[in-house]
């Protein structure tokens, strides 16, 4: 019977373009404007949890202390022969055509749904997350060390994200300290670094990226990745993948992604000692009820983020779009849709 009502809920939205009372409403707008109205009683937003083991599920009710059972185990009987609907959320997105483009990915039972997979968007920011990955693996093959000291140079210099342009020639940092600043500020300078670090790597990002199974020729330059969403989501779930196994160095890759900075200062100029034009932004995009391991990107032509959401249902969401900053509204909106599609079938 759940099942009906959100069908009977989504159809009735797409073509009255009337939101409803406490359920789920979509109202397509003027421009890009999708409005969706939360349940009156939904609890407020979770802040990521992390306790003196970086043990994200020791507050959440679906797994055991020890993590011994499957915490990723379905809360619906989910028949693969029969999957969810998805036309609805076809309807929805096509509004925006090639401007956007969606991955969501159910983890506790591998049901996947991708709008627009194959467009193509510069990757901005989100490159951090996936190169961020590709280092951690590398010291976890002992092929790089995660506290090798790196002494910041004028040759580093980046400007935009991130506060380690602040600094003078010559300081000095770990790897994983670049790692931490290059995904919780986005640090430009720092990214930079790690760049320059493993340019040289038996194993190049390259050959790291065909591993994880995505389009190598969309990747071009380590720092300025083209990306889509079929490739961002694997992406994500490979980074989910590591953070759940019996790794090393994944708990400080969990924590950098659960505390990611909530704004950001883009200064535009590239000249040190020179702070432009430009300002604070509010960068986390997406919304939701639960934890978040998430990564933003922004640029002119380019606002994304991509997030694992440690629901009772965890799941991947990723938003791809060309658009810039004012596209904030339609990226809680399509959060919450993605969220009740989720609680709902899964």
């Amino acid at each position: 019977m759940r099942k009906i009502k959100i069908i009977t809920i989504f159809l009735f939205l797409i073509v009255t373009g009337v939101a409803v009372g406490t359920a789920l409403g979509i109202t397509i707008g003027n421009g890009l404007d999708i409005g969706i109205t939360r349940a009156a009683n939904s609890n407020s937003r979770s802040t990521p949890y992390i306790d003196g083991n970086y043990n994200i599920y020791a507050n959440l009710d679906y797994t055991s202390e020890s993590l011994g059972e499957n915490p990723y185990s379905s809360t619906m009987a989910f028949d693969p022969n029969n999957p969810p609907p998805t036309y609805m959320l076809d309807d929805v997105f096509e509004f925006f055509g090639s401007s956007l483009a969606v991955y969501f990915k159910n983890l506790a039972t591998g049901f996947t749904y991708i709008y627009n997979p194959d467009g193509i968007f510069f990757g901005a920011s989100l490159s951090k997350a996936v190169h961020a990955l590709y280092v951690y693996t590398m010291a976890e093959r002992g092929l790089l060390d995660m506290y090798a000291v790196h002494t910041f140079t004028a040759a580093d210099f980046w400007g935009g994200t991130g506060i380690l342009r602040f600094e003078p020639a010559g300081t000095r940092l770990t790897t994983r300290e670049l790692l931490g600043h290059s995904i919780i500020y986005s640090c430009n300078v720092a990214f930079r670094m790690l760049v320059r670090y493993t340019a040289n790597m038996h194993t190049s990002f390259h050959g790291f990226a065909s591993e994880i199974g995505v389009e190598v020729n969309h990747i071009g330059n380590v720092i300025a990745q083209d990306i889509s969403a079929a490739d961002m989501g694997l992406w994500m779930y490979a980074i989910f993948n590591y953070l759940e196994s019996d790794s090393r160095y994944g708990h400080y890759l969990m924590y950098d992604l659960l505390n990611t900075a909530p704004t950001s200062h883009h200064y535009f100029t590239r000249w040190q000692g020179s702070f432009g034009t430009g300002g604070e932004i509010n960068v986390r995009l997406l919304q939701s009820d639960y934890p978040m391991a998430r990564k933003y990107g922004w640029s002119p032509d380019a606002f994304h983020e991509a997030a694992i959401v440690y629901g009772p249902s965890p799941f991947i969401l990723v938003v791809l779009s060309d658009m810039d900053r004012g596209a904030h509204n339609l990226f809680e909106d399509i959060s919450w849709l993605m969220q009740a599609f989720n609680d709902e079938w899964f």
